[in-house]
């Protein structure tokens, strides 16, 4: 065993167990129909004849830190496990195209699975992120061999991610596409860890500001990348390109047992719930937890591998499970605490809708008349991102004053809560806005101003909005990202409202040019509207007395 897998296994906090020896059969060549050659490795436990096979597909390379966290930890339980790099990654033959390969490659590999004399009769899938979504590319037509898969901070549809709330989440897109055109050259794997333990951000400040977009690849990677030219030549998660690598299309056909692990600050979080509702929904049997995490956060490793032995067990050996008594586990954010429930959107929430007011403020009655608001945006200062969802290692709840105090930030501030309420479920905020831009961005923040005057961010979300012409209001729908958090006695809601957060979105340089190629900025008035007839509000679901 080496120091690696020993770290892993600290990092991982799995229980102490009685272990398997195992033994790993390298760098096996796959072939799939068209003749490319994946790389895989095989591990098997010594004393156990044909256990069941734990599947794991990833871009990210077989050896090091993903053989410690991926493989042995279930190899050592007494699984089998393949550990298969994605066409065109760590050294497997063909081109690493995006999502466009893994559903046949996927499948390609069962099949394979099942001809081999150590196969048993029974296989599993388990992996995070892009790992989870090869799993989403065969679910629907794995066959009855499968059965339980195990998928955390994942996605069946990259394409809603990209392109969140109609516009390019520019710094994840960008992050992610340096990140693997990067893991061809030596100590990627280390390097990266480094970056991650010690916050230092893969691309430099400047860079963020190059425009156009189409042209970024070179200008931060080094070299054209075709999938990201792909993307630049798209918009729209509606995209017809997408329609092929889109794994949510008919979801509720997927009979598999899935189990679920998702993080509040995740950037898959809002599509990942979503996915899970449309399976509950249809009857199927799935569950998720929810916990206080971003995508690389350690806790996610930590509860991940847990969790999918104990799907594992309790869908193969037909024991119920014993730490996941309800559907719905998730983490109060404030209170501290872990709560089960039936359903997501958990039933038992009330929806109370909160309105903006004149003078800031926000009440649970509609504004009486009252002018707009009124702020300059300006894609050549654009406002920044803070806190938040991320890919990167960036904090993720954090003090928000500096950023309220822009010109460009409006701030809508409730009263003293008298009483604990808990904010659980799906956010959306209905706003009445106009611009003198063609095109615009608006940004809406849910905050928790504490007695000293400290705002942190809870949630939030952007939308993309063709604007109607001659400054006539329009009412548009922002999805901000669900949450499950405690406002304390004493604190008060805030909502934020910009038209960017760069450079977690793209700018929306307001000309209403195509995403690519536009390289001109406009800067905008911006005005959002709370009188009798346009009462712009936030939907809140509620548990627990109080009030704004």
């Amino acid at each position: 065993m080496s120091l690696l897998d020993i770290l892993a296994r600290r990092m991982l906090k799995l229980p102490k167990t009685a272990l398997h020896s195992v033994s790993v059969r390298r760098d096996i060549k796959v072939r799939m129909p068209d003749g490319a050659q994946l790389l895989t490795d095989h591990y098997f436990p010594k004393d156990v004849d044909k256990p069941p096979v734990v599947l794991v597909r990833s871009p990210y390379g077989k050896s090091g830190f993903m053989s410690a966290s991926m493989a042995r930890p279930f190899a050592e339980r007494g699984f089998q496990v393949v550990l298969q790099c994605c066409r065109g990654t760590g050294g497997s033959s063909g081109v690493f195209d995006p999502h466009h390969d893994e559903r046949a490659d996927g499948l390609a590999t069962l099949d394979w699975i099942k001809s081999q004399v150590w196969y048993g009769g029974a296989i599993v899938t388990y992996g995070l992120s892009y790992l989870g979504y090869t799993q989403w590319a065969v679910a629907r037509e794995a066959g009855p061999e499968v059965k339980a898969m195990a998928m955390q901070v994942t996605v069946s549809s990259f394409a809603r991610m990209t392109y969140a709330g109609d516009s390019l989440m520019l710094e994840n897109a960008l992050s992610w596409t340096k990140m693997v055109t990067s893991m061809k050259r030596p100590w990627f794997m280390l390097r990266m860890l480094v970056n991650m333990l010690l916050r230092i951000e893969p691309i430099r400040k400047a860079q963020w500001n190059h425009l156009p977009l189409d042209t970024l690849d070179v200008k931060v990677v080094g070299e054209r990348v075709p999938f990201w030219q792909d993307w630049m030549r798209r918009s729209s998660a509606e995209d017809p390109w997408w329609k092929p690598m889109d794994f949510g299309v008919g979801i509720a056909d997927v009979t598999k047992p899935i189990t679920m692990i998702a993080g509040w600050y995740d950037i898959f979080a809002p599509w990942q719930l979503a996915d899970f509702q449309a399976l509950q929904e249809a009857g199927r049997s799935v569950r998720i937890t929810i916990g206080p995490w971003r995508h690389t956060d350690r806790g996610i490793g930590q509860e991940g591998v847990q969790d999918a032995l104990d799907w594992f067990h309790t869908h193969l050996s037909g024991s119920p499970s014993v730490s996941h008594p309800k559907p719905v586990r998730l983490f109060v954010i404030g209170a501290d605490e872990w709560r089960f429930f039936d359903a997501w959107p958990p039933r038992e929430a009330k929806y109370l809708r909160v309105f903006l007011q004149p003078a800031f403020g926000l009440s649970d009655r509609p504004a009486p008349d009252s002018p707009a608001d009124i702020y300059r945006y300006d894609p050549d200062d654009p406002t920044p991102s803070v806190g938040g969802p991320a890919l990167t290692a960036k904090p993720h709840a954090v003090d928000n004053r500096a950023l309220e105090a822009r010109s460009d930030v409006l701030s809508f501030t409730g009263g003293p809560m008298p009483v604990d309420v808990d904010v659980i479920g799906p956010i959306s905020a209905e706003l009445h806005v106009s611009s003198s831009a063609q095109s615009a961005d608006f940004f809406v923040r849910l905050c928790d101003v504490d007695p000293t005057g400290v705002s942190r961010n809870v949630c939030d979300g952007l939308q993309r909005v063709r604007l109607i012409p001659g400054g006539t209001p329009q009412l548009i729908l922002i999805q901000l990202w669900p949450t499950a958090y405690r406002f304390k006695p004493g604190h008060r809601m805030r909502v934020q409202i910009s038209s960017g957060a760069f450079p977690r979105w793209a700018r929306n340089l307001g000309g209403g040019e195509e995403l690519g190629p536009a390289s001109e900025g406009h800067a905008a008035q911006q005005f959002i509207y709370h009188d009798a007839a346009h009462p712009s509000s936030i939907l809140l679901p509620t548990m627990g007395g109080g009030g704004t």
